[in-house]
């Protein structure tokens, strides 16, 4: 059995030298069963057939056919025929936390949970091709492209995202919705860190405007994540941090003021502390 899970050295470790997703275009041995955890996981099948298995049903999948998995889920592939193939495109959760378009993905895949019990939906040839050319752009290729590498890939994952969204919004237009609360509340969380993770770097101004107490917001945040809120604040601070200084001249005191610290030192000692080196160093490397 192969496991794709990242805790298992299924895929390498997301930092300065590896991307923060990894491409799989493989086909497998039919005796083969594959399980698919701990991650986000967007595959398309190219070809034949196969069973996805989860602790309450299985599904058939076939070519043109695109499953959608999040880190909270565990499913099988098995039972494969002899010309299966997929293209899977793994993206590592903590990365995913950061990128704008990636809550759109979850409302419209929380509607087609909804309704399926396994999210996979049956595509239109000319869309699966057209999603085909879009996995296409996740190479190694990706690496030549200095200073602006980063500001690509999130491009590109947030384009992929948008278009998962919009082929699950027209599978479910007229699917229920029902959300727990708990998952409702960390959802607007994630909306309202994106648009203030700049200006607010307190736990106290998210869960004021939620209505919840820090404590509340803290154990649904943590049990949804395995992450702190600050953890979340932090993240999105040091990728756009990186972005300035890599694709921008702004000065170091002019990005601490625009990412809302109270001062230039203030803001080097949480990016040292966030990537091991100053930013002028980072800069400069």
């Amino acid at each position: 059995m192969k496991l794709f899970d990242p805790d298992k050295n299924g895929f390498p470790v997301s930092g300065e030298e590896n991307p923060p997703y990894h491409v799989v275009k493989c086909s497998f041995e039919k005796e083969e069963s594959v399980v698919l955890k701990k991650g986000f996981f967007i595959i398309l099948v190219a070809n034949g057939t196969a069973l996805l298995s989860n602790s309450n049903d299985s599904h058939l999948i076939r070519k043109d056919d695109l499953i959608v998995l999040t880190p909270s889920m565990t499913n099988t592939l098995h039972e494969k025929s002899s010309d299966f193939a997929m293209t899977c495109i793994y993206i590592y959760p903590d990365y995913f936390d950061t990128l704008s378009d990636g809550q759109a993905m979850y409302h419209q895949l929380a509607r087609f949970i909804n309704k399926y019990n396994i999210p996979a939906v049956h595509l239109e040839p000319e869309v699966c091709d057209y999603l085909q050319k879009t996995t296409a752009l996740f190479t190694d290729e990706l690496k030549y492209f200095r200073p602006y590498q980063n500001g690509i890939i999130r491009h590109l994952c947030n384009f992929l995202l948008l278009q998962i969204a919009d082929v699950l919004c027209r599978n479910t237009q007229h699917a229920s919705v029902c959300i727990k609360r708990t998952d409702e509340i960390f959802r607007n969380f994630k909306k309202l860190l994106i648009n203030n993770y700049k200006k607010h770097h307190d736990i106290l101004f998210y869960a004021g405007r939620l209505n919840i107490s820090t404590t509340y917001l803290s154990r649904i945040v943590k049990r949804t994540t395995g992450r702190t809120v600050r953890f979340h604040v932090s993240e999105l601070l040091c990728a756009e941090a990186k972005r300035l200084l890599e694709s921008t001249d702004m000065g170091i005191k002019e990005i601490a003021d625009n990412l809302g610290f109270s001062d230039q030192s203030v803001f080097g000692k949480f990016f040292v502390k966030m990537t091991g080196v100053s930013p002028l160093k980072y800069r400069k490397r």
